[in-house]
């Protein structure tokens, strides 16, 4: 296949090193055998596949650097419980009975907040819910709210007495999800839609993700259904995994900090320790800034590895960003939040906190190696809402949340075009690389202009075409 007349992008760290700025050059791309071959003015081959770019940009594939797959394609046939479609304790329990007219099967709710209908547990969706077993995942994905039918299936002495069950990913997904044809068929759709978006490559950083959740991604993507190239990080168990093929490979070991069950200090040292001295890097859970000073001082006291990260990052102080800076931690956030949740924030968050939530360019600023993730499902899955997001910084009030975090636009497209094992450098098309591309409609200068999923003409995994759409006139 040759891609004609294509605009080529290339990265360069501004002066400042906040922003990055590009070069352009219109370019040939040729691919054979699922790698890109050539590049420059080439003439057509016989018999070769002409694609004409007419001057579009083509991009290395977009890499989303937090996600929760398995959690994904299970929300896409579940009911959402919160914020912004569901409102008020009236509106959920008029959701949850509408929802259970057709069937007597589990129901899967999902985004559940306080704000609708308080701390709502068994007895509560026993009374309003529909005589069927129900599960309410909240919108952290820490907690569970199960009603009695629930609880009578699952069969398991853990869960409290009133439903409220935290931390419960794998017995629940052990239960009812893993291993499952509809949530395999899913997976398919999940892997469609984030192939819509460009993506080509996503790191899961599932905390539960073990050498069965391995063996079942590798199923996944030798059955077709899951396209997308896999770094999937989550338990220490998953250092004995094999990497079978380079579509799938072993990432960090995730630590889930929880402000309200920290671990002992000399724990999380041990866990630090512990993977290091296995030659694998930690990734650390961090929203709050009890959360992140108790990472940080961790890490502090262990050593920090080339590629050992901060998740998240929500709440940075000011006063952290040097030892992060120093150390050469690796930051991973989703500016996405500020769009979505950002009204939330304003109210909930101590104002003196605004600044320090979801830093960008500051980071950058700090010469901190920074990319983005979207953490879907938890956040939305479309990682060119959250470049949006990153560049606006627009609460979805309009109230402008951190302005001095602000990016440009291609520097907002560099934090998803890092490798998986090295998502704070933005690649570029090269001899050799796998043919991950991702096409768009226009050139950068037009495109930079609105960023949005509708840019996107087609998306090519190891040359094959995993998504194309018409380009519009």
């Amino acid at each position: 296949m040759l891609i004609s007349n294509a605009e080529c992008l290339f990265f360069h760290k501004s002066i400042d090193e906040t922003n990055y700025h590009l070069s352009q050059l219109r370019q040939d791309v040729r691919i054979e055998d699922g790698l890109v071959t050539e590049i420059g003015k080439l003439p057509h081959l016989k018999n070769e596949t002409v694609i004409d770019a007419a001057g579009s940009t083509l991009l290395p594939g977009l890499r989303d650097h937090h996600v929760h797959l398995a959690s994904y394609a299970a929300s896409l046939n579940s009911v959402t419980c919160g914020p912004p479609a569901i409102e008020s304790a009236t509106q959920l329990i008029a959701k949850l009975n509408e929802t259970s007219a057709g069937g007597g099967d589990w129901l899967r709710g999902v985004n559940y907040f306080e704000s609708v209908a308080g701390d709502i547990d068994r007895f509560w969706l026993d009374e309003h819910g529909p005589r069927r077993p129900v599960k309410i995942q909240h919108r952290t994905g820490r907690l569970w709210i199960l009603n009695s039918r629930a609880m009578e299936l699952l069969n398991n002495s853990n869960i409290p007495r009133d439903g409220r069950l935290f931390d419960a990913d794998k017995l629940l997904r052990a239960r009812t999800l893993l291993n499952s044809q509809d949530l395999s068929q899913q997976i398919a759709t999940a892997s469609k839609t984030l192939a819509s978006f460009g993506v080509t490559a996503i790191n899961d950083m599932t905390p539960t993700n073990d050498l069965e959740t391995f063996k079942w991604f590798a199923q996944l993507q030798q059955s077709g259904k899951l396209r997308q190239k896999v770094r999937l990080s989550g338990t220490a168990e998953l250092r004995f995994a094999n990497d079978i093929c380079p579509s799938l490979t072993v990432g960090e070991y995730k630590i889930h900090l929880h402000d309200s069950g920290l671990p002992e200090f000399s724990e999380l040292c041990g866990a630090i320790k512990t993977s290091h001295a296995t030659d694998r890097n930690v990734a650390i859970h961090c929203v709050t800034e009890t959360e992140l000073v108790f990472a940080l001082s961790a890490l502090e006291e262990c050593g920090v590895e080339t590629g050992d990260r901060i998740e998240h990052g929500s709440v940075m102080p000011e006063s952290s960003l040097a030892f992060i800076q120093e150390t050469g931690l690796r930051v991973i956030t989703q500016p996405n939040f500020v769009a979505e949740r950002g009204d939330a924030y304003l109210c909930d968050i101590h104002k003196n906190q605004h600044s320090s939530l979801y830093r960008c360019a500051s980071l950058l600023h700090h010469n901190i190696p920074l990319a983005f993730g979207t953490d879907l499902p938890f956040g939305n899955p479309d990682p060119w809402m959250a470049m949006s997001a990153a560049i606006l910084r627009e609460t979805g009030s309009g109230t402008i949340l951190g302005s001095e975090e602000c990016l440009a636009p291609e520097t907002a497209l560099a934090c998803f075009l890092g490798d998986l094992d090295n998502p704070g450098m933005p690649c570029s098309i090269k001899i050799g690389d796998p043919a991950d591309l991702c096409l768009l409609s226009h050139p950068w200068a037009r495109a930079r202009a609105n960023l949005s999923r509708n840019l996107v003409r087609s998306t090519m995994v190891n040359g094959e075409f995993v998504y194309q759409r018409e380009v519009e006139n």
